[in-house]
Formats: C-alpha cells, structure tokens, sequence
C-alpha cells in the first residue's frame, strides 16, 4: 500500500511538472537558440541520451496561426544541421527542426541505433506544438532514406492529428512495416533475427494525413521496384506501396499503371497521384537521392511560403498559385499587363472555365469541381493545379 501511495504520488508529481512545463513554454516563442532537450534511456544507454536537437526559424513574423513546422529526419550516417542546410531553401517559410539520432541512425531494423525513436518524435512534436509562434496543425515529417523509413514508422505508429503531412524521400515501405496486407509496428524492441524485425503487432494509421513518396527507379539503395536490399530489408514496390497507403486514405479504385505517370519539370519526374485520399507519388531518377524537381514539388506540397509574407518576398514578375493542392480556395498572383484571361482546362484538355480579370491578384472557388487534376493558363503559363 505505501509504495503504490509512492508510486502515485510520484506519476502525480511528474505529471504537474510536466504540465507547468508545458504551460510555461506555451507563452514563448521558439527561436534558434531554443534548448529543445529529449533524452531517453535504453539497452544501449541505460544512463540516458539526449537527443542532439537543430533549429531553424524563419526571420519576420509568424504567419497569423503560427509557423508550420518541418520535422527533417536524416539519412543513415547523417545528422540535423546539415540536413537543415539542404532544406533552407526548399523550406524557407517553414521553421525547421532536425534531430540528430542515435550513433547518426535511426532505429528500424538493423540500423547501429536500437533507441526508442518513434517516442522520441511523438514527444518533440507536443513540445513543438505548445509554442506561442507555431501553428500546431502544421507539423511535417520529412525523412530521406533511413530516415523516410522513420517517417514511414510515424505515420503508421502515431495519432497525433497535428501531424497534417508525411513525405518520405528516397524509402518506401518496407516488408516489416507492411505485410499480409497490413500495417504493423515492433509490439517491442526491433530484432533483425525475429521474423519481419519484430514488427508483428497490427497497426491502424490514422486516415487524415497528406503523404508525399519520393522515389527513384535507379536508386541502388532502395530498390524501386522491391525486393531485397543492401540494408537488409525487403521494400516493396514503391508505386505499390503508395497504392497501400492511399487506399487506408479511403481511395477505393484501381492502382495507377506504372506507365501512367504524369511528366512533371525538368530533370523530368512522373507523378501518380490519388488526390482524393491526399497520397502522391513521385518517381525519379536520381539515384539514392532527389533532383530539383523533386525538391520543388516538395516546397509546393507543403505549401511553403503560401501566407501573405509571400507575396512580400517573391519577386513581382513571378506568377504564383498557392495553395496547390487545395479542397476550395486558390490564389493566384501574376505579372500580366491588364485586363488577363485565365482559363482552366481538365485532364483531358477541355476548357472548363474561363475568367477574366482586372486585378494582379485574384483568387478562384475550386470547390465546385471534381477532385482530379486541372490546368491552368494565365498568359504564356501553364500550370497543374490539383483538387483535394
């Protein structure tokens, strides 16, 4: 009886604090020199580790809701600053947060790291979300390669309806992460010599999140098409394994024929998309990493920079639209001498709209359309506009 009075007095205890913790930094803003500090103790550090954290706000004020945030996960071998250094540019309106795992790993099968990482992330995002400068429904998982792999343990393990995106770059799903038509998560620690690395205990990832897959079919790393690989995983077909997740989004028709992609930019990319369920795929060529196309169509579905500071920082010739996708409203800002005809064509090429304006801003209902593709041509422009 003393030691459950001790127990419970001691869960209480830490919880008030926690709270207190919680209301304290709710009044603050996260800056670059915010001490983010997340330790957790495991077989490999029974003493503890904390969790190396990186932090990258963007100057000028918040947007009215607060900052959305981009969680950037790193490859295998990597760390978070410089992982920060190569998404300044893509992500430049978003603030950026990059952790630093374990040994520079991340821990899903047989990786150096056997640290709890998932809970790791789970509990960076509630602190994240209880600063006063964030928006705490904007917060995006970015991972690249082993660290996508995370990204894709994420989105499968956690429910935190503050999490709206997840794209996972260069890493699909792996066998482990879905088999026998299911999702699954380790039930405890992973184990590369238990069957499908301990992840046996069934998995319902909840239905509302976006979800990006940026994939390569030369990448000699993670094999495009599945199959066996250098990492000691079996990974399943990459425009397979974006079909699985879009039907747990709720798309109920066929998958996209892998022929069917649609060219995007260049270097050229092919997009296969089910904007329905909010789940797009993208394959590439660059190997085991991403080109600019892929680090664009990034930038453009996360919406990065589609508050108002945008029009003020982007040049005046430049057309833009935003937010691309959308489920209604979409904006768009040109530098045409007026009066300027846009219309809208489906994916069939057949005009659908046609609107006619005296304004360099002007902004269109999308929701009385059907959720697919459509393009729009304002000038000598054209540009893919999505409905979600």
């Amino acid at each position: 009886m003393v030691g459950n009075i001790i127990y419970y007095t001691y869960r209480f205890s830490f919880t008030l604090l926690l709270c207190l913790h919680l209301n304290y930094i709710q009044s603050q803003n996260l800056t670059n020199t915010t001490n983010i500090s997340i330790t957790k103790v495991w077989s490999q550090e029974p003493n503890g580790f904390t969790y190396p954290m990186y932090i990258s706000v963007p100057q000028g004020n918040p947007p009215l809701n607060g900052f959305p945030i981009a969680i950037l996960l790193h490859g295998n071998g990597g760390n978070g600053n410089n992982t920060i250094i190569n998404f300044q540019n893509t992500l430049s309106c978003h603030v950026l947060i990059a952790p630093t795992g374990y040994q520079n790993s991340w821990n899903i099968c047989s990786e150096n790291s056997d640290a709890p990482d998932t809970e790791m992330v789970e509990e960076l995002v509630t602190q994240l979300q209880s600063y006063s400068n964030i928006n705490p429904n904007k917060i995006r998982i970015v991972g690249l390669s082993n660290g996508a792999a995370l990204a894709n343990n994420i989105f499968i393990q956690n429910t935190n309806p503050g999490i709206d995106i997840i794209c996972a770059a260069v890493s699909q799903l792996n066998e482990p992460q879905y088999h026998q038509n299911n999702f699954w998560k380790p039930t405890s620690n992973t184990d590369p010599s238990s069957n499908n690395c301990g992840y046996n205990t069934q998995a319902f990832p909840i239905l509302n999140r976006k979800y990006l897959s940026i994939c390569n079919d030369n990448d000699m790393t993670i094999p495009y098409y599945g199959g066996p690989s250098p990492v000691g995983l079996n990974f399943i077909h990459a425009e397979e394994a974006a079909y699985v997740i879009a039907k747990n989004n709720g798309y109920l028709g066929p998958k996209i024929d892998s022929a069917a992609g649609f060219p995007l930019g260049l270097p050229v990319v092919f997009e296969y998309a089910y904007p329905t369920a909010g789940v797009f795929h993208i394959r590439g060529n660059a190997g085991h990493g991403m080109n600019n196309t892929q680090h664009n169509y990034i930038k453009n579905f996360l919406n990065d920079c589609s508050s108002t500071t945008e029009l003020e920082t982007n040049k005046s010739n430049e057309l833009i639209v935003f937010p691309n996708p959308s489920s209604s409203m979409v904006t768009i800002k040109h530098p045409y001498l007026l009066p300027v005809h846009l219309k809208i064509y489906d994916a069939l090429g057949k005009l659908v709209e046609e609107i006619q304006t005296v304004e360099n801003q002007i902004s269109i209902d999308l929701s009385k359309f059907s959720d697919k593709f459509y393009y729009l041509k304002v000038g000598n422009n054209m540009i893919k506009i999505t409905k979600i």
